[in-house]
């Protein structure tokens, strides 16, 4: 406003022509106010979404330890839980398509669905035994910051009663107004490359085809 006023007055001094010149200068600093108003808005809007990234896996992770830790519902009960948590947090579709690799591009519509069915039943078997090994540890989420273009990481660690805490890392994407889960890494280690990693190696043993994967899942 300053700045404005200041150019405004010079220009009633100068005259006509530099009054034209002050007016695209008034415009350009008003430009500039106006994007840089647009850019803290980014900037705000980011780190809301980062926030309530954080937020999410604290949530998830609460509604977790509450079944988990609850000695009277029954193994059964407990699977149910766990795998509705899953199934309501974590990104299924991206977590399969990403752990077939370029495999899923030569994968046929009918194995496409089968794998995607399969794969789910994977996570849900092998997260609800990894989970089901919870004794009561702390849970603690530390920090937050964003990761490339849609993803945000979430730092936390899970603090024993006694011996060394572990670092788990919550990769998480933000998507028509929604939070899910795209990686899980433990200790720097990706369970989503590693998936990825071990699905390559089978598929590559049975001579590049996907059918050998699905045989794989089956059993």
């Amino acid at each position: 406003m300053k700045n404005a006023l200041l150019i405004g007055l010079c220009a009633f001094t100068l005259g006509s022509a530099s009054s034209v010149m002050a007016s695209q200068i008034t415009i350009s600093e008003s430009s500039k106010s106006s994007s840089a108003h647009s850019l803290l808005q980014f900037v705000s809007s980011d780190s809301q979404i980062t926030k309530g990234a954080e937020n999410f896996v604290i949530n998830m992770a609460q509604r977790g330890i509450d079944f988990l830790s609850d000695q009277e519902i029954s193994q059964e009960r407990r699977t149910k839980e766990f795998k509705k948590l899953l199934e309501t947090s974590f990104d299924m579709k991206t977590l399969a398509r990403f752990s077939m690799g370029r495999h899923w591009r030569t994968a046929t519509d009918k194995q496409k669905k089968e794998y995607l069915a399969l794969f789910e039943k994977m996570i849900i078997n092998v997260y609800s035994r990894r989970f089901g090994e919870y004794e009561g540890q702390k849970f603690d989420v530390r920090q937050s910051r964003p990761e490339g273009k849609r993803d945000h990481i979430v730092t936390s660690y899970i603090v024993p009663e006694e011996g060394q805490e572990v670092q788990v890392d919550w990769r998480i994407r933000y998507r028509s107004g929604k939070y899910k889960v795209v990686d899980v890494i433990v200790e720097g280690v990706s369970m989503a490359v590693t998936q990825r990693s071990d699905f390559s190696a089978v598929i590559q043993r049975g001579g590049g085809k996907v059918s050998v994967l699905l045989d794989h899942l089956r059993k």
